[in-house]
């Protein structure tokens, strides 16, 4: 029952969180909901909703990455490839090396792996963020789909990382040679998969077609449950990178589209009907979800007699201004080079300003919430990661 009235008020929060946007414009939706999490769980302790991070994964990054994938321009995402590729990984091993040391180095008695782990679950940048600020404001459209393109695969780099960071704190032990090989394994295996399976559901779906299963409704429910399928089997089966299986699968299902929208009109009609739906509210749960988890994730700092909250958010604050700081180093370095390396007149000239926004713009959103919430709690030899009653 108290699962069931979670669910519920997290639905009308999110209708209200929708109905306020719209009388207060200039305020993110986001952070409404954010705000409203927070609000339920400064007013009632039983009301709580906890997921593993493989869960929260399944339920909600899944299926928005499968979206975002189905409905992001091709063009542009093979257009832009080297600097996507680069803020994907690349990028994604700089934060967590140069973030880690900054952690390790502002907080000595954290450890350097437990330090390069925050760091690393840091470097992801969210789709469903950054479409949430794109709604709200204008960013120029190069910076959009760079940032959109990156989004669909820095996960699984971020992911990566973070659990080989993970890792060592907990035994001690790290290899770069296998954590190279790990990654090359569930990046390859995991596009590969993605790809099969998105091939062999449409066979499926065009076979029972031929046999005279033309349920609109049908098909519209097996779509739905595509992204759900193509995760499990890619995680728990292959032990390779979900994240972009779902995402290539819905770029093969883009393809698909285009070749077959005036033969199946009216299941397509539908098939985006109930995705609007799904989208409307996995998108506000996972802001929500995020208000709700941080009273509870402050609770110990704030109850430390040793930390003051002073202290915390200059930390906090310090923290914020390193990671972005990198980012945006990194890609006023990236359009320099791009710029150079192009050698043409319609390629931009690199600026700060760009740099900035590119920076502000690869915003955080729930992979970085799952991977927090899936930290082990216990201490390592006196000093890891706090230990929660």
């Amino acid at each position: 029952m108290n699962l069931l009235m979670t669910i519920l008020i997290l639905l009308l929060c999110l209708l209200i969180s929708n109905v306020i946007s719209h009388y207060i414009p200039f305020i993110p939706t986001a952070l409404t909901q954010i705000a409203f999490g927070i609000m339920i769980a400064l007013l009632s302790s039983k009301l709580t909703l906890e997921l593993e991070a493989e869960w929260f994964l399944l339920l909600f990054v899944a299926p928005l990455l499968y979206n975002d994938g189905r409905h992001f321009p091709r063009d542009e995402l093979w257009k832009m490839r080297r600097p996507i590729l680069a803020n994907a990984i690349v990028l994604v091993l700089v934060t967590t090396i140069g973030g880690g040391y900054f952690i390790h180095w502002m907080i000595p008695n954290i450890p350097l792996p437990a330090a390069f782990a925050l760091a690393a679950i840091l470097s992801p940048t969210d789709p469903v963020a950054v479409n949430g600020i794109a709604k709200r404001i204008h960013i120029p459209e190069k910076v959009l789909n760079l940032v959109r393109g990156e989004s669909l695969i820095n996960d699984a780099s971020g992911l990566v990382a973070f659990n080989y960071a993970v890792a060592a704190v907990v035994t001690g032990y790290f290899s770069l040679k296998e954590a190279i090989f790990d990654f090359s394994y569930m990046f390859i295996i995991g596009a590969a998969a993605g790809l099969f399976l998105g091939i062999l559901i449409t066979w499926v779906r065009y076979l029972l077609r031929k046999q005279g299963i033309i349920d609109v409704t049908f098909h519209s429910l097996l779509h739905i449950l595509t992204p759900f399928f193509i995760f499990i089997i890619a995680e728990e089966l292959l032990h390779a990178s979900g994240v972009i299986a779902v995402v290539v699968a819905g770029i093969f299902h883009s393809l698909v589209k285009e070749k077959t929208e005036t033969f199946v009109a009216e299941e397509q009609v539908l098939t985006e009907g109930i995705w609007s739906i799904v989208l409307f509210v996995l998108n506000g749960v996972v802001f929500l979800l995020l208000g709700l988890n941080i009273p509870t994730s402050m609770e110990e700092a704030v109850r430390n007699p040793n930390i003051g909250n002073g202290l915390i958010i200059s930390y906090v604050i310090a923290l914020g201004v390193v990671i972005l700081g990198i980012r945006a180093i990194w890609s006023y370095f990236i359009s320099y080079y791009e710029y150079h390396e192009a050698g043409t007149k319609d390629t931009p000239k690199p600026d700060i300003k760009t740099a900035l926004i590119t920076s502000l713009t690869g915003v955080r959103g729930a992979v970085t919430m799952a991977g927090i919430l899936s930290i082990p709690f216990t201490k390592i030899n006196g000093a890891a990661f706090p230990e929660r009653s």
